[in-house]
């Protein structure tokens, strides 16, 4: 059997995975998506000879908050005033628009527990908390500035991780499950496109509305060098109440933590990302005319793309049983398809009892 515990080949495999550089914004479900992913991995990163002896509960708490500000067209800079459309004598198109979102702010609280059945068999459940805030200007009489916000319960996660192989410098798992649509489509707010609450748009709903299914194949070496892969896909299906799916999305991460002591370890990560656009549309968030589209985050076909985002952060295992991480990551490039609200940065915190 070929022996897969070479630092150097699992390096290489990570690195050949970012060759691809771009990005296009996300909902709050699919950024409640990314720490579940995250999730996954942390009841496996403390797997030793003592676990036996250890509880088999594990639980933890992940915060995480993402800004998006400003405008990228491709990959050059859009000032907030070439996208806004300027109103009644000057040219519409379909890269300009009425409304515009100027600061976007995604938060997400997760909430996991895990057990470990067998040494090779653990279960998962995961229920995230998402709030949001999007700052907007217009040129509708009334709505010069304001500002929309949604908050509650997203899509539950249940999940099932097998051990593939364990030797004493390599683990492998596989990690399966159900995501459910927990998570409100149905959210409404006071927007420019007509008197009293309307239905929000992708960017604000808190769910996915349909039943998906994530994936996830991690690797991790305990040996000389202390460096894990993941490689994950959240694979959608059917339509949702609103007739409309959010895009599959696959993702390779990659981290490296330096052994400078026993219970604090710093580390840096690579991670790429893939999301295709949304399927369908919601017709409650469109206009009538030649323009349908009252603000780019209601066109569903300028969703999806690639990111590559670089990650430092530091974990520190402050006794036994508990350890707490906090991690900055920031885009490398973003390449969006049509002007679209650019991220900034994500940064996170995760206390977590562990195994």
């Amino acid at each position: 059997m070929i022996k897969f515990s070479s630092f150097s080949l699992s390096f290489f495999i990570a690195a050949s995975g970012f060759t691809q550089l771009s990005y296009a914004q996300s909902t709050p479900s699919e950024f409640a998506e990314l720490s579940l992913n995250e999730l996954f991995d942390m009841n496996i990163v403390d797997d030793s000879e003592n676990s036996e002896a250890s509880s088999p509960w594990t639980f933890a708490y992940n915060f995480k908050f993402a800004e998006f500000r400003g405008y990228l067209d491709g990959d050059a800079k859009r000032a907030d005033s070439e996208v806004l459309w300027q109103g009644a004598g000057t040219q519409r198109t379909d890269s300009n628009f009425p409304i515009l979102p100027t600061i976007i702010d995604q938060q997400v609280h997760v909430f996991s527990m895990g057990y470990r059945i067998t040494p090779n068999w653990r279960v998962h459940v995961s229920l995230p908390y998402i709030t949001q805030s999007t700052d907007h200007i217009s040129v509708v009489p009334g709505y010069d500035h304001f500002t929309i916000d949604s908050d509650g319960m997203g899509d539950a996660v249940v999940s099932v991780s097998r051990r593939l192989i364990a030797t004493t410098d390599d683990v492998w798992w596989f990690t399966a499950g159900v995501s459910l649509p927990t998570g409100s489509i149905d959210e409404k707010g006071d927007t420019p496109r007509d008197a009293g609450d309307q239905q929000l748009p992708y960017t604000m709903q808190l769910g996915s509305g349909t039943y998906d299914f994530p994936l996830e194949f991690s690797y991790q070496s305990m040996g000389e060098h202390d460096f894990s892969l993941s490689m994950s896909a959240m694979i959608r299906t059917g339509k949702n109440d609103r007739d409309y799916r959010l895009g599959n999305s696959y993702s390779l991460a990659s981290t490296y933590r330096f052994n400078t002591s026993v219970n604090l370890k710093p580390f840096v990560g690579l991670s790429y990302q893939y999301r295709s656009a949304i399927h369908g549309q919601d017709n409650e968030i469109i206009l009538d005319g030649s323009f349908p589209y009252p603000a780019s985050i209601t066109n569903p076909r300028l969703y999806g793309g690639k990111k590559v985002s670089a990650e430092i952060g530091a974990r520190w295992k402050f006794s036994e049983s508990y350890a707490l991480s906090l991690t900055f990551s920031k885009p490398l490039y973003q390449n969006l398809n049509g002007p679209q609200p650019k991220e900034n940065f994500q940064s996170g915190l995760t206390l977590s009892r562990l195994m």
